[in-house]
């Protein structure tokens, strides 16, 4: 019985300490935790052109409109750089101006025909001559297409890049339009009004392209008109708003004074013709 005993203890195999259901259930919910803070917390991923998040004019006021300019557009409708504003308001006139007599589309199949044609010209012309003197049937041109994608390859970043940037352009411009047709503010609706007004009386006198022509001179000449002379220009604003906030109020007046007339002359007649009934007077 003996050596029984002691064969058993040689064959005991030291075994881990079981946990109870109580411990086994606290370390469940903690590997249960952790994961969900894991989940809780992703790694940040590069934002889309399909985001639907909010931009960043979202933070901007809605008096501050420069702070809707690029840095480089607020440079060049300032001339800060007269030769590159120059430039850009040159090119943009000539090129406005060209539509009335050139169609572009007219010019950009124009530009496709000669290019292809002279490159078809010349690279078969390049082929029948090494045939000719039996040299090496290779395109002359190969170097270049074979290249390509070295010159004209468009990252995938700069795309969504791009795309982004157009995104809270857009979103900024639907914004600001809604507001202005839903009447945030009367005075702004007002003044929208009264420049869409004035286009369209301006577009039955001009033709479009004039029209654009001189849209185009306003946006680069007024900011830099203004900033030069902005004391006087506040002044005379200033001046012309009180003297019709003046006259506003003296029609406002006016207005009332004669609704109250005819209103009571109205109430009269109604009363001699027995459309209304007369009130009783009060006999001591």
């Amino acid at each position: 019985m003996d050596q029984d005993n002691t064969v058993l203890d040689y064959l005991k195999v030291d075994h881990p300490a079981q946990k109870s259901f109580a411990e086994h259930q606290s370390t469940v919910t903690e590997n249960a935790a952790g994961n969900l803070t894991e989940d809780a917390h992703p790694a940040r991923r590069e934002r889309s052109s399909t985001d639907s998040t909010k931009s960043g004019h979202d933070n901007k006021t809605s008096t501050d409109y420069h702070s809707y300019m690029t840095p480089r557009l607020k440079s060049l409708v300032l001339w800060e750089n007269p030769s590159k504003s120059g430039a850009v308001l040159g090119g943009s006139l000539a090129l406005v101006l060209s539509c009335r007599w050139v169609s572009l589309l007219n010019v950009a199949c124009a530009a496709l025909v000669f290019g292809i044609s002279g490159s078809f010209i010349y690279v078969n012309g390049v082929l029948l001559f090494n045939r000719i003197t039996s040299k090496p049937a290779v395109r002359p041109l190969e170097k270049y297409y074979s290249r390509s994608a070295e010159f004209l390859h468009v990252e995938s970043d700069t795309i969504h890049s791009r795309v982004d940037k157009l995104t809270d352009g857009l979103n900024v411009l639907l914004t600001e339009l809604a507001k202005i047709v839903l009447v945030e503010d009367n005075q702004r609706s007002a003044i929208f009004i009264a420049l869409s007004y004035t286009v369209w009386t301006l577009r039955t006198w001009f033709s479009t392209t004039t029209l654009l022509s001189l849209i185009l001179i306003f946006f680069f000449a007024a900011p830099r008109l203004y900033l030069d002379n902005q004391t006087l220009i506040d002044s005379q604003v200033a001046k012309t708003s009180e003297l019709a906030q003046q006259h506003v109020g003296k029609g406002r007046q006016l207005v009332q004074e004669k609704w109250t007339t005819v209103y009571s002359k109205a109430e009269t007649f109604a009363k001699e013709k027995g459309l209304i009934k007369k009130s009783d007077k009060k006999t001591e």
